[in-house]
């Protein structure tokens, strides 16, 4: 096979917009680690249920007003609504809980998460497969055609990495969330309720995934079980960019996505292999990550 242009740039596009979806996913599980010390395992779970939510606001006003790609904007805004304030009660609720608990009862927990949240899926929008067609022609660019939705998705993405980078770094709230992370007797002691900062921090994390959800709906059909594939290829890359690294888990998201789109077309049978091969060699260089810190291995 000749790995010419014509073969490279539509590999590079898909796995940039697969890497994208991937960031918007573990950027939240990222920062609610990051934060809160919390493995939630149901992270990609609460993307399928944006994803679903995002679908029902499509097909509601589908019908009448056609679906449009100007109406997944305010359906993925109700998707992101909804999952934040699911994610409020959650830590409210169970989360909370589990702050002075081991690592195996936060997975435990979350991953009953996941059974429960998949049975609510089953009673509401049944077994099968969903999707929306948006109809989108492809783009001409180089000479080569291009779905027109990778821009979209690619676009999102950066601008959740940008946002995400001035919430953290430029607004007083985010500056008391990056104190947390480094010493929560502190943020304490200023008079800040840390278990406020928490249920928003968690919210936060769950709406990324109701975004993640509702932007990659046009492309990808939501089935039962794609978000436990999903979780697995957000912890490698959260685990390779480090975790808590908002920019490694950036960096961690365009390596993954890009390298899977070219091993999956190259060696479909061994492209998760890949994947996990380069984890081995990252982690063998640095066990932390590429961008975290040993303080966090």
């Amino acid at each position: 096979m000749e790995l010419g242009f014509d073969f490279i740039f539509p590999q590079l596009m898909a796995g940039m917009s697969r890497g994208m979806l991937l960031f918007l996913v573990a950027a939240g599980l990222s920062l609610i680690f990051g934060v809160m010390n919390i493995l939630n395992f149901a992270h990609a779970t609460f993307w399928l249920l944006g994803g679903y939510i995002t679908y029902s606001v499509l097909t509601l006003f589908g019908p009448t007003a056609g679906i449009s790609p100007l109406l997944v904007i305010p359906a993925t805004l109700v998707a992101i609504a909804v999952l934040v304030l699911i994610g409020f009660a959650i830590e409210r609720t169970l989360v909370q809980k589990m702050y002075d608990r081991d690592v195996p009862e936060q997975l435990l927990l979350t991953f009953a998460l996941v059974l429960i949240i998949g049975d609510v899926i089953k009673l509401i929008w049944g077994v099968e497969d969903r999707s929306v067609f948006l109809g989108l022609p492809p783009v001409e660019l180089f000479g080569q055609f291009v779905n027109l939705y990778y821009f979209v998705i690619i676009g999102v993405g950066i601008t959740v990495f940008a946002g995400l980078h001035l919430f953290l770094h430029k607004t007083s709230f985010g500056r008391i969330v990056r104190a947390a992370v480094h010493s929560r007797e502190m943020v304490e002691a200023l008079g800040i309720r840390i278990s406020t900062i928490y249920m928003v921090v968690f919210g936060i994390g769950v709406g990324l995934a109701g975004l993640a959800g509702g932007v990659v709906l046009p492309l990808t059909p939501l089935a039962l079980g794609a978000d436990i594939d999903l979780i697995i290829q957000c912890f490698v890359v959260v685990v390779v960019g480090g975790f808590g690294s908002i920019i490694g888990t950036f960096v961690a998201a365009l390596l993954i996505g890009v390298t899977y789109s070219f091993a999956i077309f190259l060696w479909p049978d061994g492209a998760l292999a890949v994947i996990f091969l380069i984890v081995i060699a990252i982690l063998i260089v640095r066990p932390w990550g590429l961008f975290g810190t040993e303080l966090r291995t």
